[in-house]
């Protein structure tokens, strides 16, 4: 059976209605690619850099960053270091703690935003500049996210409105061709 050439319009309209709205309709939990590696949750924000002599890993999580540091051939931890970082208009130094890492604190830790970070670690002979970039998430744009269920349900209407249409379309087009 030969198609009319409005028939197939239609048809290639709601085709392309209905791709440009499919992501729309897969909701939080409804991907099916493959399941990422590692346990479910959101990663706490870090910076990292590393030279031929560091490796360092600052991690924030409640508005403090601890940083990590390991001689990068090694992967050996150095302890009594120095670590001085600036952040923007933040300067200081790392304040060593007792299992060996380091603490950094100040406000725009616990901000949404893109921080530069440098370090200039000293640990007795070797001085080494590292540089890193560090990504807070907003917390609040996913639960904004999660507040609009309602947006699936348009994204449904929208696409029963254009399978109605193109069928309409389609219908009043084959009785024009009859008659």
């Amino acid at each position: 059976m030969k198609l009319l050439p409005a028939f197939r319009s239609a048809l290639a309209a709601l085709a392309l209605s209905c791709t440009a709205i499919a992501p729309a309709l897969a909701g939080e939990g409804h991907n099916h690619d493959a399941a990422p590696a590692g346990a479910e949750g959101q990663a706490s924000p870090r910076v990292q850099a590393h030279s031929d002599l560091f490796e360092l890993v600052g991690v924030v999580e409640k508005g403090q960053m601890t940083v990590y540091l390991d001689r990068y051939a090694t992967n050996e931890p150095v302890a009594n270091a120095k670590i001085e970082y600036e952040a923007g208009s933040n300067k200081g130094v790392a304040a060593p703690q007792p299992d060996g890492t380091y603490v950094v604190k100040f406000d725009a830790l616990s901000k949404p935003g893109e921080l530069p970070f440098s370090f200039t670690v000293s640990a007795g002979s070797d001085t080494d500049l590292l540089a890193g970039e560090l990504h807070i998430e907003d917390s609040h744009a996913e639960e904004a996210q999660a507040a609009r269920p309602w947006a699936r349900w348009a994204a449904y209407g929208a696409a029963a409105l254009a399978l109605a249409a193109a069928a309409l379309f389609a219908r009043r087009q084959f009785a024009r061709r009859r008659a």
